[in-house]
């Protein structure tokens, strides 16, 4: 299985309005809170998928949004 990840953030409210951008191009999002050394981050990611081909066609998508997409296998 793979999801996208679009980014990590310190601020809730950066990562509301990225899930809100990357939702309007008709993708759906999901939140996970990491405790880091830096303190608390808001990934936010795509996914999951079955296979890398749905994986990478979602990050194009959200490259096109010109925002990052890493690609993880969980």
């Amino acid at each position: 299985r793979f999801v996208v990840q679009v980014g990590a953030f310190a601020d809730p409210e950066k990562a509301r309005e990225t899930r809100l951008k990357v939702e309007r191009a008709g993708l759906k999002t999901y939140t996970h809170v990491a405790e880091t050394k830096d303190g608390k981050r808001t990934r936010v990611r795509v996914g999951p998928f079955a296979s890398r081909e749905e994986a990478d066609k979602a990050a194009g998508v959200i490259k096109g949004l010109d925002l990052p997409a890493a690609i993880l296998t969980l």
